[in-house]
């Protein structure tokens, strides 16, 4: 038979054991807690950090587009600032060059040989021939060209020479101004100068 000390210290060391296997057990359980919190705060942590990182990006994408966008835009304004200064000093050359042609000799002769070339297409009764005050004193050159009567009248619509003529009844104009040749050409370079910006 055992003793009492032998039965309480039995019973002692018992409940230390199952103490200390409860006490692992409640230890087990808070570690495999703490494991869990961890591990969904790091699931957590990566899912914000992954999405600050795409809503970076995106925001740095469309920075970025938006800056190529704004120098695209700047870059074409300032071609086509370039261009258009290109085209006006062309056609400014080319236009001093006519006004400066009708100063010349050879305009008077030019004059003719459009009227007789008119003459042949359009020569109608009852026709008026515009031209411009500085032509007037080429009228009666003019008008020697054309089969037909032919009344002259000043026209204020013509800036740098030529003529225009018109016969009402057969709804026939004629262009022949160095005015409307200089636009032509304008017109002509535009389409076909490859100068179009994109």
């Amino acid at each position: 038979m055992q003793s009492i000390e032998q039965v309480f210290n039995y019973m002692k060391n018992e409940i230390e054991r199952k103490a200390k296997a409860e006490e692992q057990a409640i230890l087990d359980e808070v570690k495999a807690l703490e494991d869990e919190a961890v591990d969904s705060m790091r699931k957590e942590a990566k899912l914000d950090a992954d999405l600050k990182l795409k809503q970076d990006v995106e925001e740095m994408t469309s920075l970025a587009a938006s800056e190529i966008s704004q120098s695209h835009i700047e870059r074409t304004r300032k071609l086509i600032e370039k261009r258009d200064t290109f085209v006006k000093d062309i056609f400014g050359q080319a236009r001093q060059q006519l006004v400066d042609f009708t100063n010349q000799d050879d305009y008077k002769t030019f004059l003719i040989e459009k009227m007789k070339k008119v003459n042949t297409i359009a020569s109608f009764p009852n026709s008026t021939l515009y031209i411009n005050k500085k032509d007037e004193k080429y009228k009666d050159d003019l008008v020697k060209c054309f089969d037909h009567e032919l009344m002259i009248e000043i026209t204020p619509s013509i800036h740098i020479g030529g003529f225009i003529l018109e016969n009402k009844e057969r709804s026939v104009v004629l262009d022949e101004t160095l005015d409307n040749a200089l636009t032509a050409q304008k017109e002509w370079f535009h389409k076909n100068s490859g100068l179009m910006i994109k």
